[in-house]
C-alpha cells in the first residue's frame, strides 16, 4: 500500500494511489481534489482497473474536468483531473422560494 501526494509545479500535483482496491483511489482523488485550488491540476497514479472509471465519474459528477485518462503499464493507469467547474454548473440557476 503507497498513498503521496506531491506538487511537481505550481498548481500541478501527483497523487500516487498503489495497492489499495476500490473505492480508495476514488476517495482519495476527492479529498485531493477538495484540498488543491481552482483551477489547479492533479495527476492520479493507480494500479487499481475498476478505479478508472469510479474515478472518472465521480470527479464529472463534482464538475470537474478530466483532461486525459491513460494506461501507463499493464496494471497502471494515470488520470489527469482540473479542478473547474464546467460551464453549465457556473450558470446553474437555483430555486430558493
Amino acid at each position: 500500500m503507497n498513498i503521496e501526494v506531491c506538487e511537481v509545479e505550481p498548481g500541478r500535483y501527483v497523487l500516487k494511489v498503489l495497492g489499495l482496491p476500490c473505492p480508495y483511489p476514488t476517495m482519495y482523488t476527492i479529498k485531493t481534489l477538495e484540498k488543491i485550488k481552482e483551477d489547479e491540476v492533479l495527476e492520479v497514479i493507480f494500479d487499481n482497473q475498476p478505479s478508472s472509471k469510479t474515478i472518472q465519474d465521480a470527479v464529472v459528477a463534482r464538475g470537474y474536468k478530466v483532461l486525459s485518462v491513460e494506461r501507463l503499464e499493464e496494471a497502471l493507469w494515470k488520470i489527469v483531473v482540473k479542478k473547474t467547474h464546467t460551464k453549465d454548473d457556473q450558470h446553474k440557476t437555483i430555486n430558493i422560494l
